[in-house]
Order: structure tokens, then sequence, then C-alpha cells
């Protein structure tokens, strides 16, 4: 039953980061204002977003975000469907923790390259660490005592 739950939070998490990601996507390509995001220049989006290290090779990063969220939570959602099948929950561990690597080394660009932060990418590096966190607690949980009895006999 955690399990499930734990695959309902990646699922929630992904929508959350798809949100994000996409907003973040739009103001990249200047479809939408960071206002709200551009606090000082600390707390700056449009430094994050629109600067040098916000694409790589050619491809905005949070086009990467998107697709990668939106994987997340359909192998979340086929997961929900198939609770035995490890390998999608392999996948899930694999792809969080690439995700979470990526995103730990776009946060000490911001942290020691840029000198500015975006609320957006902290926002969508929480749901990345969650994401993370479910998976690896799904994906290596010891099983219930109970459904090991009844397996046996």
């Amino acid at each position: 039953m955690r399990e499930r739950k734990a695959l309902h939070l990646i699922i929630a998490c992904s929508f959350v980061g798809l949100i994000l990601s996409t907003y973040a996507f739009l103001h990249n390509k200047a479809f939408v204002s960071g206002a709200f995001c551009t606090i000082n220049s600390t707390f700056n989006c449009d430094i994050v977003n629109r600067g040098p290290y916000s694409e790589l090779l050619g491809v905005p990063v949070a086009l990467l975000g998107m697709t990668g969220y939106l994987f997340f939570a359909i192998a979340a959602g086929m997961s929900l469907r198939r609770p035995t099948d490890k390998g999608l929950l392999t996948f899930l561990v694999i792809a969080s923790s690439g995700a979470l690597a990526f995103s730990l080394y776009l946060t000490w660009i911001e942290a020691f390259v840029l000198f500015a932060w975006c609320l957006i990418c902290i926002t969508s590096q929480l749901m990345i660490l969650t994401i993370f966190g479910s998976s690896l607690y799904i994906r290596f949980k010891k099983p219930d005592a109970t459904k090991v009895a009844r397996n046996i006999s």
C-alpha cells in the first residue's frame, strides 16, 4: 500500500515538475515573463533561465526537464498497473538518479558561476529529489513479511 502512495507521489511531483519546466521553457523562449520569479539580483530567473547555461547542445534545459518529468509520470503510472515489474522501478531509480545528478550540476552553476538562483528551478529540483527518494524507497523496500509468508504456503 505504501508503494502505491509513493508511486502516486512520483506522479504528482512529475506533473508539478512538468508544469514548472513548461513555464521555464516558455520563459526561456520569451513567451512569458519571469517577473514573479525575479526578486533581486540573487533570486533572478532571467539570469538563470536565459543565460549561457540554459541550453545544452542547443536544447533548452527546460525542454529536457519536460521530457524527463513526462517519462517519470508514465513509468510510475505503468508501475501502478504492474507492481511486480522491477524493470520499471529500476528505470525510475536510474533515470531519477541521472536527473538528480544533472540537477545538482545546475545547482552548482547557479551557486558558483551565476551567483543567482531561480525559484522555479529550485522547486523543480525538489521535485526531482522527491521522485528519486520515492523511487529508491519503492525499488529497494523489503517485502512485507505477511506477503512472503502467503507466497511460501
